[in-house]
């Protein structure tokens, strides 16, 4: 049976991922685990907003590093089909607007961030409802590291002739003949969407305050 989560637990949930305060997360996974007899892997996969953000994409979008090695800490407890179906589907969780963990940390520039998600293994070829990928929304957002991540990780799959298939080939495919200069070329602008709680406050993390709240802000990138 899937967890029984109110409203305020599961903006307790975001907010600690959403500001990094890693201590805070792991009490409530805990105490939330324990009480409602199933592991933190289910309370991590429940607790979504009502724009199907999760704990990963707050702390993809804010670029904390430790708080996305604790989140897939626990979605990999053990080695079996079944969790590691569970950890690749929270991996690749799309937001209302289709944007994954891997859009969120494409589009804040945040390198090691990205690093991670891909070597957990992340889509990289996974698209929004914009039909764009990672790379990009890290091209419109002229986030130049990543971009030359990607792009150099498909040249090295390319050379060592690794773009058969799985996370790597992925890689090989997603970044295939893209441009990341240009928007779509017929004359109108594109925009990226991606939800991002109540705004950006001043220190850099998405939401003001905890809670979904009325009158979201939305964060766009336009290309």
């Amino acid at each position: 049976m899937a967890p029984q989560l109110s409203e305020d637990e599961i903006d307790d949930l975001l907010y600690a991922a959403r500001t990094g305060d890693n201590d805070e997360l792991t009490t409530l996974l805990s105490s939330l685990a324990e009480r409602e007899k199933v592991s933190p892997a289910d309370i991590l996969t429940s607790a979504k907003d009502e724009g199907k953000s999760t704990c990963l994409h707050m702390a993809t979008g804010n670029g904390h590093l430790e708080t996305v090695h604790l989140l897939l800490t626990h979605l990999t407890p053990a080695n079996t089909p079944t969790s590691t179906a569970q950890k690749q589907a929270y991996l690749d969780a799309p937001n209302a607007y289709g944007n994954t963990g891997l859009h969120w940390a494409a589009l804040g520039g945040h390198l090691s961030v990205v690093r991670a998600l891909v070597e957990a293994g992340a889509s990289v070829a996974a698209a929004n409802d914009k039909n764009y990928i990672p790379l990009d929304v890290a091209g419109f957002a002229e986030k130049g590291a990543v971009v030359d991540y990607f792009l150099e990780r498909a040249e090295e799959l390319e050379r060592s002739d690794k773009g058969g298939g799985g996370v790597e080939g992925g890689l090989v495919k997603g970044v295939e003949g893209v441009s990341v200069e240009d928007g779509e070329g017929d004359g109108e602008e594109e925009v990226v969407v991606m939800r991002a709680g109540e705004g950006v406050g001043e220190d850099g993390v998405e939401g003001k305050g905890k809670g979904k709240g009325e009158g979201e802000d939305v964060k766009e990138v336009k290309a």
